[in-house]
C-alpha cells in the first residue's frame, strides 16, 4: 500500500474590529471584532477549507461561554469587548482519527484588519478519501467581506508589530474606524475614507506602521500639542499605549501629520 508523503496547507487567521461609538469600560472603547478563516493555495489565492469539519474558538475565561464552535465556512466568530487576549483557535477536521489543530491567535486592537499566516503539517498514512479533500481544487474566494486595509498588508503589520513590541516608550493604536454611526457623523469630512483631496486616514496608518520608535515618540508629542477636546486621544502610560482614532483629527491635523510621515520616510 503506498505511503502518502506529509501535506502542509496553508491557512490564515483574519481579524476585523472597530470601535462601538459611545461605549466604554474601565476607561477603554468598547470594540466590535470578528475572526474567519481561510485557506491559502499554491498560488496565494483565498480558497475554501473543505477538509475542516468545525471550529472552536476558546476565549478568555472572563467570556460568558468561552468556547464557541462554528460550522459553517468561514468559520465567523463575532464577538464584542474593551480588552485585548491570546485565543484558542482549535480546527477540527473531517476525518475524525486526525487529530485537532490548535492555532495560537493574538486578538489585538493594533490595526482594523490584519491577516495571520498559519501551516498545517498533515503526517503520511492519511485516509484516500482525506487526501483527496486536501487536494481537491476549490473555489476562489475573492469577494471577502473586508472594510479595512489590503489583504496583502501582511508584511507591514507584521514589521509594526515587531517594532511596537521592541519600543518600550510609545505604542501607537491607530484606531481607524468606527461603528456606522460614527462613519455618519463623520461626513463633513468628505465621502467614503478620504478626508479630503490629499488625506487618505487608511494610507497614513499605514505609514505610521513604517515609522521608527522615535518617530512614533515625536509624532505623540504633535498630535498632543494639537489635541482638542473632540478627538479621541487616549494615553495608557502603564501599559506604555496611545490611542488615536484618526476619524476624530481633522484636516488640519491629518495633514500635519501626513507631511510629518512624508518628512521621516524620505531618504
Amino acid at each position: 500500500m503506498p505511503q502518502h508523503k506529509s501535506i502542509r496547507k496553508e491557512i490564515k487567521v483574519i481579524t476585523d474590529q472597530n470601535i462601538v461609538k459611545g461605549q466604554k469600560q474601565h476607561g477603554f472603547p468598547m470594540r466590535k471584532w470578528k475572526i474567519s478563516l481561510c485557506g491559502v493555495n499554491a498560488n496565494g489565492e483565498e480558497e475554501t477549507m473543505p477538509y475542516v469539519d468545525h471550529v472552536e474558538y476558546i476565549l478568555h475565561q472572563t467570556f460568558e461561554q468561552p468556547v464557541r464552535k462554528v460550522t459553517e465556512y468561514p468559520f465567523v466568530l463575532q464577538e464584542k469587548g474593551w480588552g485585548e487576549f491570546d485565543m484558542k483557535v482549535m480546527l477540527h477536521f473531517v476525518d475524525k482519527s486526525i487529530q485537532p489543530v490548535v492555532l495560537d491567535h493574538d486578538l489585538n486592537f493594533q490595526s482594523t484588519h490584519y491577516e495571520v499566516p498559519q501551516t498545517i503539517t498533515f503526517k503520511s498514512d492519511l485516509k484516500p478519501s482525506f487526501v483527496r479533500l486536501l487536494n481537491l481544487p476549490v473555489s476562489n474566494v475573492s469577494d471577502r467581506d473586508s472594510s479595512n486595509d489590503s489583504a496583502g498588508d501582511n508584511a507591514t503589520h507584521k514589521r509594526r508589530r515587531d517594532v511596537l513590541m521592541k519600543e518600550k516608550a510609545k505604542r501607537i493604536k491607530d484606531d481607524q474606524s468606527s461603528d456606522d454611526d460614527s462613519r455618519a457623523d463623520s461626513s463633513a469630512a468628505g465621502s467614503g475614507d478620504e478626508w479630503n483631496d490629499k488625506i487618505d486616514v487608511h494610507l497614513l496608518a499605514k505609514k505610521f506602521q513604517l515609522l521608527q520608535p522615535e518617530d512614533l515618540v515625536d509624532l505623540v508629542q504633535l498630535v498632543k500639542a494639537n489635541q482638542t477636546a473632540d478627538m479621541y486621544v487616549k494615553e495608557d502610560g502603564e501599559a506604555g499605549e496611545f490611542h488615536i482614532d484618526l476619524r476624530t483629527l481633522g484636516n488640519d491635523l491629518l495633514s500635519e501629520l501626513w507631511q510629518f510621515c512624508e518628512r521621516k520616510l524620505e531618504h
